[in-house]
């Protein structure tokens, strides 16, 4: 078994929900968009922004972002390219949980705000076999519809109200961002108490064993290759 299986293997039995939350561009599809910095009195562009560059960019008072790249569907559509490794581990993903779903959940969770044609987009999934009909199994989460925050606070925030509305016992990120992937992994020493014995008591597990799991997973974009960047388990 590959050390990617072993982080997201479902186990056997009743070992409990997992839930998985993976990022789109450049994690599993080379994207081409671009994020405009305007200048907010002339409307002026100042510069462009690729996907990486837009997670750690800080808006200087007189800048605004215009993401019409980021909401085209077609552009999505037509030039994005599939990251191989990745794309063949989602749909192997996908179809072990269509034979054995346990409630398990895998999230796809971008930085980009809604596209101007849901279809289209979804399109691009559908068509390198990536199944994102398999509802409420796989879903898109966009943080970029949220008003505030950082990128990576938004993920933030997205993932802990999955954590607070059922009870999972793996929890993983897949990123290539690495500020992204570092605040998830602060997240484990943020869990509320009640999150940890809401868990605890539907799975019965007794003290001293492991009531939570948290992966951070970091994927290099040229290769498609995971490494673990950090594991936590809560107790």
């Amino acid at each position: 078994m590959t050390k990617f299986y072993r982080y997201i293997n479902e186990r056997k039995g009743d070992y409990g929900k997992g839930i998985s939350f993976v990022d789109i561009d450049e994690t599993i599809f080379h994207t081409f968009a671009k994020i405009h910095v305007i200048d907010k009195e002339t409307n002026e562009l100042i510069r462009k922004l690729d996907n990486q560059e837009f997670n750690s960019y800080t808006l200087k008072p007189n800048e605004k972002f215009d993401f019409k790249e980021f909401r085209d569907a077609k552009l999505f559509h037509d030039t994005s390219i599939p990251i191989k490794p990745m794309v063949e581990r989602l749909k192997t993903m996908i179809e072990r949980l269509k034979v054995n779903e346990r409630g398990s959940k895998i999230i796809f969770l971008t930085a980009r705000s809604d596209f101007d044609d849901k279809n289209k987009f979804l399109d691009t999934f559908h068509k390198h076999g990536i199944d994102v009909s398999f509802q409420p199994t796989v879903y898109v989460e966009r943080t970029g519809n949220l008003k505030t925050g950082t990128v990576e606070q938004k993920k933030e925030k997205i993932i802990m109200d999955y954590l607070k509305k059922e009870n999972y016992r793996r929890i993983r990120m897949i990123d290539d961002h690495m500020g992204n992937i570092r605040q998830f992994a602060s997240i484990a020493n943020k869990i509320p108490q009640n999150i940890i014995d809401s868990v605890k008591k539907e799975y019965n597990i007794p003290d001293g064993e492991v009531v939570m799991e948290f992966y951070g997973l970091v994927i290099d974009p040229d290769t498609g290759k995971l490494s673990l960047y950090d594991k936590k388990e809560i107790y």
